[in-house]
């Protein structure tokens, strides 16, 4: 394949109208899905610490993340690729991107939650520099699966 897939991805906000999509994808991805209020709470202009973005590739939105910024700290909340695009470097895009306008932003600490079983995206994170920080007993209410806290205690290093 000549070029890069990754070279093409378009970043920008997410609109109201690509929310049909980041909710089939949402729910494809997690056993515990956001559900479409906590998505509209998210894009509210009343909530300006919110950030969501979308992955656009060939006008399809392929991915998702969202993340707050508050005083310096950055929680990363929600963080999807579709399954159909999944293993094409999209979800490093993404994180790369995020982080980038995390610090942009005067983000210093970032900080997220992944299940103990998902390997895949620990693996990702770690490349990023994300380290655990603890572990949140019984975090996920589908299962009481424990969850890890990763953090970047220092974004600008």
């Amino acid at each position: 394949m000549k070029g890069s897939l990754t070279s093409t991805l378009i970043f920008r906000s997410m609109k109201i109208t690509d929310l049909p999509v980041a909710l089939r994808i949402e729910r494809q991805s997690f056993a515990t899905p956001w559900s479409e209020t906590a998505f509209r709470q998210a894009l509210s202009e009343k909530h300006t610490h919110s950030h969501l973005l979308v992955v656009v590739l060939e006008e399809t939105v392929v991915a998702y993340a969202h993340f707050m910024l508050i005083t310096g700290d950055a929680h990363i909340t929600n963080f999807a690729v579709d399954p159909a695009y999944r293993r094409r470097g999209i979800g490093k895009a993404l994180l790369k991107e995020i982080l980038d306008r995390i610090k942009k932003m005067g983000g210093e600490l970032v900080f997220l939650e992944v299940r103990v079983s998902n390997l895949a995206a620990q693996n990702l994170y770690r490349r990023f520099g994300f380290q655990i920080h603890s572990i949140r007993k019984k975090y996920y209410s589908d299962n009481g699966e424990d969850a890890y806290l990763l953090w970047i205690p220092e974004l600008s290093n």
